[in-house]
């Protein structure tokens, strides 16, 4: 068993950590570091409970860490974790700029320990479908690639992701998602454009985003607005042999606030469809998006850990990503393409 503590409690930890840790049989939540010990009490009363990760690292005898806390304090606790002989599970976005990344993998690779940055959303089902169809090279060649990330919130909430302050905002937190899809698919660009804004009355950090990543043969293009109401494209792929389309989101968020256990067979069924639009006469196809399977992250992370096969994903990848949205912000500020220079 994975002896396993969970740092910060909030709806990232209970939404999208814990309903996969309690299923899995190589996870056992042994302890938590909260401010709620109530609510820890209710939701995992088998784990023993922490004011502070000092505490934590001393007293419990942890196989891994899994940290979920605010963006900004992602890099102090990995680095303690680490040093504390743990493997460490490390929510999106992974830290708040490069270096901080570059010196975890350095501290992770010196101790033998897996550090594994939670992309979860390489398992999102249309993402799943988007990759299958590139890889069968039934789209051709790649050549403009948008990726939309919408939501309807046209007023500022009062949670931290909102508020002003280092590695808050949706470029960070949805941005993060779709930068590393992005990567993942196609490898660095040549150079990023970027327009970041604060759209929204009384609005203290970015929650508009435009992003293009330059390569020679394609464009990339991301975004991100709080005024999309409906269901707006999520991705549209345009190669040159067909495009594919689909709206809506993956289903798997939605069915972890819903409470749908991850056991029950119709989670991560898609409930839209995507279309595939065939050459110069748009002969249209229906495509039936993939399962989402975020469990296959949890799966795939108890291997690297048990059985030294590689993690789900490669802590270097998020690093690239974090130099993406820095990159972002400074082409959005100076107003012009910014070369890719990692």
């Amino acid at each position: 068993m994975i002896r396993t503590g969970i740092v910060g409690f909030g709806f990232a930890a209970q939404t999208f950590h814990l309903p996969f840790l309690s299923i899995h049989p190589d996870f056992e939540p042994v302890a938590v570091v909260s401010s709620n010990h109530d609510l820890v009490a209710e939701k995992l009363p088998s784990a023993a409970y922490y004011s502070n990760i000092e505490e934590m690292l001393r007293d419990a005898e942890l196989d891994l860490v899994i940290i979920t806390t605010p963006n900004h304090t992602h890099f102090d606790l990995a680095k303690q974790s680490l040093e504390a002989d743990c493997h460490v599970l490390l929510e999106k976005p992974f830290v708040v700029n490069s270096g901080q990344g570059l010196e975890l993998i350095k501290i992770a690779n010196a101790r033998g320990k897996v550090l594994c940055p939670y992309q979860n959303r390489r398992w999102d089902g249309d993402f799943l479908t988007v990759k299958a169809l590139i890889e069968s090279d039934e789209l051709g060649q790649v050549r403009v690639f948008e990726s939309n990330f919408d939501r309807f919130r046209p007023e500022v909430r009062q949670r931290w992701r909102e508020q002003a302050g280092e590695g808050s905002g949706i470029l960070y937190d949805l941005g993060s998602h779709l930068v590393d899809q992005a990567l993942h698919l196609f490898g660095s660009p040549l150079a990023v454009t970027a327009h970041c804004k604060a759209m929204r009355p009384q609005s203290q950090a970015t929650d508009y985003f435009k992003m293009t990543l330059h390569y020679a043969d394609k464009e990339v293009v991301l975004n991100s607005s709080p005024y999309r109401s409906g269901k707006g494209s999520r991705f549209v792929v345009q190669g040159d042999k067909a495009t594919f389309s689909c709206f809506g989101l993956d289903i798997q968020e939605q069915q972890l606030r819903d409470g749908v256990t991850v056991t029950n067979s119709e989670f991560g069924r898609q409930q839209h469809i995507g279309k595939l639009e065939i050459g110069d006469n748009g002969t249209e196809k229906d495509i039936e998006l993939e399962h989402g399977c975020y469990s296959e992250l949890f799966a795939s992370l108890a291997s690297a850990i048990l059985n030294g096969t590689t993690p789900p994903i490669d802590a270097y990848d998020a690093v690239k990503g974090i130099y993406a949205l820095e990159l972002a912000q400074h082409a959005s500020e100076a107003g012009k393409t910014e070369r890719w220079e990692f």
